[in-house]
């Protein structure tokens, strides 16, 4: 117990480490927006937007330690949820020029925690957009059900993710090749994405190939 709450701190401290390094930048964009003559209303969104996605993630980072407490399963409808998070990100949508199509029956529920569901969510939907650096671009989220499972797929059309990083993308503080393009990674959403994942009892599983785009697969029991 002392090893795991070692482990759990130390892991708490290098993730507010990184984030408070990386939080500064969309801090220092709006300084230099409040400068100008002029106040691009929409580059400020984009930058507070930035800013709200980075409190919700050290948020869920900070509870996933006492995730059972927090958990409350329910039947949540896929579609209304997935819907929800794309409404969420509809600038990022927008300023990046990608489409979102959303192919899910309405009758299809599903048991989950729609909080937690709608985070990890959240943590596909914005890295399919931000990786894709290519316009006019497609994110393709459908579900299938099947006898006993429903599974929920997120194809996107971005720069996919190597071969060599594809094993590590889960693993905490594991930025990558692509997560260096951008420089605003901080390793932290996918390996929070799992974590949930397996404590709701889902399974992810994530394909990609370079320039092709990447695949992401949750299936629920």
């Amino acid at each position: 117990e002392v090893q795991g709450l070692y482990a759990s701190q130390q892991r708490h401290s290098k993730f507010m480490n990184q984030w408070i390094h990386q939080i500064k930048t969309p801090i220092s964009v709006l300084e230099l927006l409040l400068q100008e003559e002029t106040l691009d209303k929409k580059s400020v969104q984009e930058e507070l937007d930035r800013l709200k996605r980075g409190l919700e993630l050290v948020l869920m980072n900070a509870r996933i330690d006492n995730f059972e407490g927090d958990m409350q399963i329910e039947q949540v409808n896929l579609r209304d949820c997935v819907t929800e998070i794309i409404n969420e990100n509809k600038r990022l949508f927008i300023t990046n020029q990608v489409f979102p199509q959303v192919s899910i029956d309405d009758s299809i529920f599903v048991a989950s925690d729609s909080k937690w569901l709608k985070f990890m969510l959240g943590q596909f939907v914005t890295n399919a957009v931000k990786y894709t650096f290519e316009k006019n671009k497609k994110l393709v989220v459908r579900a299938e059900q099947y006898e006993s499972t429903t599974v929920l797929t997120l194809q996107d059309e971005g720069i996919g993710i190597p071969k060599s990083d594809l094993s590590r993308i889960t693993k905490a503080f594991f930025t990558g090749e692509n997560g260096r393009k951008t420089g605003e990674s901080t390793g932290m959403g996918l390996y929070l994405a799992k974590e949930i994942c397996e404590k709701l009892g889902h399974t992810l599983n994530i394909e990609s190939e370079v320039e092709k785009g990447t695949i992401v697969t949750i299936t629920f029991k």
